[in-house]
């Protein structure tokens, strides 16, 4: 415990779990008993390794979180990238340990040479990374490349990889790749010094639906099997959507106040809203939403009573196929969760050739119409909505999300007008086209109109808490 503590400091690492237990690895384990990152040690390493190389692993575990950097969704993108090699879990191992022992290296952290030629010797595979990171460093940690041909051609081939920019996931995909490819024939022993335990899939899965699209989302899901009904097209897609709208949050106003939506587009500057994200997780990331965030004129969200909500989402030709990724979807869905986790309901119209209703609920039919994408025309049947909110929704905000093109536009103001008298708060969010100054004058009479340049700006409207 002495050495792991020691280890811990010389990093500025701050405290994490430490465990003994039986076995002769060490484990990371993301989501421990505790549902908190812990180091898990079995009591043989103890015996197998000197003090000096025991520091040296402990502070190759702990660069994981530091430098790669590893975390639950890197974990899980290596492992369904590598799928089709039978020993990715060793080439995991060793690409990791050279990330790490660079940056240890240029950290000053002199035990890591000690950890590496101790541990380091199990078949040419490891030759093949202590040569390369002699090379590298200028460091001997036993350059032996020259007694097998294969060891020395896979140091050349691993001179040509980017193991310095693997923060950025296209370098992380396409390196991690071409390592697999340089060592998988050098791999002789199954024996992993390190294991990775990714422990809540649940938040893996939502941190890789950050950094890939919805194709690659739905082979994910189905490689793990995460959730009921996994691999199926219609679930992983949905699951995409909710993973992505999580970052985006709205404060839904309740008719105690007098607070309105969120009323225009402005730059963001470092002085304002900086609160709402937690310092932890943001560290070293890109914040989202902040390149342009709505003002929250008078966005209170206080009193008891929940709202409602009718989302009528244009799913036409002219809007972005849910395939490839739609910002009005995420956008969508960002607003139904946040009415949902404040105890409201939530009714869905997807308009394109056909005007399709859903009734309001909480339950998951919600993010379905939501993500169905007609592709059709763009015509809002509006004497189905009157008929459907007149029945089901007296009362409810009424957020129409449309880029505009809508063919039949005075019939639309005249159901908003109508919409108005049931005592509803209409809020039409409108991705710009040059038929928006025409129309707009017809429908700011009866809602509150926010614009946004482009369909990617449409999750920027709610506001990051």
């Amino acid at each position: 415990m002495d050495v792991f503590d020691e280890a811990r400091r010389e990093l500025y690492f701050p405290p994490v779990r430490f465990r003994l237990i039986d076995g002769d690895g060490i484990k990371l384990n993301f989501a421990g008993r505790f549902r908190k990152p812990e180091v898990a040690v079995g009591r043989s390493v103890f015996l197998r390794f000197s003090k000096l190389a025991l520091k040296g692993l402990f502070q190759l575990s702990l660069a994981r979180w530091i430098k790669h950097p590893y975390s639950l969704k890197v974990a899980l993108l290596e492992e369904f990238w590598l799928k089709d090699y039978e020993k990715k879990k060793r080439i995991i191992e060793l690409f990791d340990t050279i990330i790490c022992s660079l940056y240890l290296t240029w950290r000053g952290c002199s035990s890591i040479k000690q950890a590496i030629i101790e541990t380091m010797n199990r078949d040419k595979a490891d030759l093949a990374v202590r040569s390369y990171l002699t090379r590298r460093t200028g460091i001997n940690f036993g350059d032996l490349s020259g007694e097998f041909k294969e060891v020395e051609e896979a140091v050349e081939a691993m001179e040509s990889i980017q193991f310095d920019r693997c923060s950025n996931i296209d370098v992380l995909r396409q390196s991690i790749l071409s390592f697999a490819e340089t060592v998988n024939k050098l791999i002789e022993s199954k024996e992993e010094v390190f294991d990775f335990n990714i422990g809540s899939m649940d938040k893996a899965i939502q941190e890789v639906a950050g950094e890939v699209g919805v194709r690659e989302f739905r082979e994910i899901s189905e490689y793990f099997g995460i959730g009921k009904g996994a691999g199926d097209p219609m679930y992983a897609d949905i699951q995409w959507y909710i993973h992505r709208s999580a970052k985006y949050s709205i404060r839904v106003e309740n008719p105690v106040t007098s607070g309105d939506y969120p009323g225009r587009l402005v730059d963001f500057s470092p002085d304002e809203g900086i609160d709402r994200y937690s310092p932890v997780e943001s560290l070293g990331k890109v914040l989202p939403g902040i390149a342009k965030m709505h003002k929250p004129e008078g966005f209170e969200g206080l009193g008891s009573k929940s709202r409602n909500v009718v989302i009528i989402l244009d799913s036409s030709g002219s809007m972005k196929n849910p395939e490839s990724g739609s910002c009005a979807i995420i956008g969508a869905f960002a607003i139904a969760r946040k009415y949902i986790e404040t105890g409201g309901k939530v009714g869905v119209i997807n308009f394109s050739w056909k005007t399709k209703c859903l009734k309001p609920s909480r339950n998951s039919d919600v993010f379905r119409a939501l993500a169905e994408y007609q592709g059709g025309g763009t015509e809002l049947k509006a004497d189905a909505v009157v008929d459907y909110v007149s029945s089901e929704a007296r009362g409810y905000d009424v957020v129409l999300i449309t880029d505009a093109g809508i063919n039949n536009i005075g019939e639309v103001r005249s159901m908003l007008e109508k919409l108005e008298r049931f005592g509803c708060r209409n809020y039409v969010i409108w991705i710009a086209s040059k038929s928006f100054e025409k129309q707009i004058d017809e429908l700011s009479k009866h809602a509150k109109i926010i614009q946004v340049n482009s369909e990617s700006d449409v999750p920027r409207i709610v506001l990051s808490m």
